[in-house]
């Protein structure tokens, strides 16, 4: 009979498992706190909003162009120019929405360095050509290291390819795989740290985050704004929840 109270409450939201983190440890910035006047996603202030809110993580996305400056943004291409396939100097000049420039990667890290020990989630975009993402991979370890962020940078990706790369090049590295197409096991067999898959994924496989925690993956769900599956994927036990709302997400 106790144990069926337990699950009723436990269902109801009115306690968590004894285990419980502090939420704030738990919830990634999706391309940094954006969702603030003067700021833009996967900017330098986003990355500065972040820390001043205090949350596990930033996450933010980078590229490689054809001269090969690492740059920091989403989409692969910059007002219809192709960023694997351009010179910097093609996008050096594009403004993001609040006005600041596209960052370089160094400049990026640079910013990070003077925030505590807030973590980096950094994502390495998929590449058309796999040579590119190599050489994206090897520039970003390389700055990584120099700026002395390495034990502050976790890597993640939509592309196997990446993933594989990473952990055969920094095997010291967290890295999580983000496409949903692998079962814990079998991202555990890759030598993956984790895994950081979209909401539906763990819908559609409601025991794989339990079988992740006893495989010791971590893991994340993305990209969650709405607080009650928020609360919902807390109870299921998930180790982060990258979203577009982290102080809302913090309060919980």
């Amino acid at each position: 009979m106790k144990r069926l109270f337990i699950y009723i409450m436990l269902l109801m939201g009115v306690i968590l498992p004894s285990a419980a983190k502090n939420r704030a440890k738990q919830v990634i910035a999706h391309r940094g706190y954006w969702k603030t006047e003067g700021s833009a996603q996967n900017s330098i202030s986003s990355l500065q909003n972040t820390y001043k809110i205090g949350v596990y993580g930033s996450e933010f996305d980078v590229h490689i162009t054809r001269d090969g400056e690492v740059v920091v943004f989403h989409d692969d291409d910059v007002e219809g120019i192709k960023i694997e396939n351009a010179n910097y100097a093609d996008i050096k000049d594009k403004r993001l929405k609040n006005g600041e420039r596209i960052p370089k990667l160094q400049e990026y890290l640079a910013a990070a360095k003077l925030l505590g020990n807030m973590k980096l989630i950094l994502e390495v975009k998929e590449h058309i050509q796999k040579s590119d993402e190599d050489r994206c991979i090897d520039a970003t370890l390389k700055m990584v290291n120099e700026a002395g962020l390495a034990d502050r940078t976790e890597y993640i990706s939509f592309s196997k390819h990446a993933c594989d790369y990473i952990v055969q090049h920094a095997p010291k590295s967290k890295v999580s795989y983000l496409n949903g197409d692998l079962s814990p096991r079998e991202a555990k067999e890759a030598g993956y740290a984790g895994i950081d898959y979209e909401d539906s994924v763990y819908i559609d496989h409601p025991s794989w985050i339990k079988e992740a925690r006893q495989l010791g993956l971590v893991t994340n769900v993305w990209t969650v704004n709405d607080l009650k599956e928020i609360k919902y994927f807390f109870r299921q036990g998930i180790d982060y929840v990258t979203t577009n709302e982290p102080e809302k997400a913090k309060a919980l």
